[in-house]
């Protein structure tokens, strides 16, 4: 995935790509977008990014941070910031997209590109340099990374007379705030071991395998409720309380690249049945 803050970039980039011999698909806020044989570039869905993506039909991903929210490819295993945004928070985002719960590959790379001699630049680099802060205390310093772009703006805009004067005082304050962050924040190792530990959870009632089973038996789903088979993942459910039919599944896979159009039909989804309908009472 090669993430860029502007649509025009990404549109420069995707060029670049594709010169270059390589496969693209491109997302942003116009949608996700894919080119044809005739070299114009089609409007396709959320979820069909996702699925050719996973299928490997495009070798990159070029997306603005409109990929960065509610999207998931922890099938990918390298992300390139074509350029930073000025809150690190949002580099984080991203970076999310890829790392994640199910990611394949035991190793993911991650490049940082930056304009030389810039604040921007120089601010990641002190923060880098620093990265220790972020691995050993939490709590503190998210205040101060959520102030990060302001800083850089009033940095920016400076009237001091020279870059490397507007660089030293953005520096200056940088870890100025990071000093007062370390004292406020939260130091893990104050947590004994014991404090820590969880209960252990109890083994559920169902699992997906059982509901898919259920799913599967008409005959075991509550009178008045439908499911009809649409294809080896997903139905047609219906029910006396929903006002139409909706597509659920019971596989997460399937659900992660078709969360816009299809429900995970689990307790708690308000497609599931209210069991206490179906309680008797004694």
């Amino acid at each position: 995935m090669v993430f860029t803050q502007f649509t025009d970039t990404m549109d420069y980039l995707r060029d670049q790509v594709v010169a270059a011999g390589y496969s693209v698909m491109c997302f942003s806020g116009r949608g996700g977008e894919v080119q044809g044989s005739d070299r114009a570039w089609s409007l396709i869905s959320r979820d069909e990014v996702k699925r050719r993506f996973k299928e490997g039909r495009a070798e990159i991903l070029v997306c603005t941070d409109a990929a960065a929210e509610g999207l998931n490819f922890q099938f990918c295993g390298a992300l390139i910031n074509y350029d930073m945004p000025w809150n690190p928070m949002r580099v984080e985002q991203r970076i999310g997209r890829i790392d994640r719960l199910g990611q394949r590959f035991s190793d993911i790379r991650i490049v940082n590109l930056h304009y030389e001699d810039t604040v921007e630049a120089d601010v990641y680099r002190a923060l880098r340099s620093r990265i220790s802060v972020f691995e050993s205390v939490v709590g503190g310093l998210q205040p101060i990374l959520t102030r990060l772009p302001k800083l850089i703006e009033e940095t920016v805009l400076s009237k001091a007379t020279t870059d490397d004067a507007r660089r030293d005082e953005a520096l200056g304050r940088l870890e100025t705030e990071l000093s007062l962050g370390e004292g406020a924040s939260i130091d893990l190792d104050d947590f004994s071991d014991e404090e820590l530990t969880f209960p252990p959870r109890s083994e559920p009632a169902l699992n997906l395998s059982d509901l898919k089973a259920v799913l599967d038996r008409p005959a075991l789903l509550p009178r008045g409720t439908e499911a009809v088979k649409l294809d080896a993942k997903d139905y047609r459910f219906t029910d006396g309380f929903l006002p139409q039919a909706v597509r659920v599944t019971v596989d997460r896979e399937f659900y992660e690249l078709h969360s816009e159009s299809v429900e995970l039909w689990t307790p708690g989804s308000p497609t599931f049945p209210d069991l206490a309908m179906y309680r008797r009472t004694t």
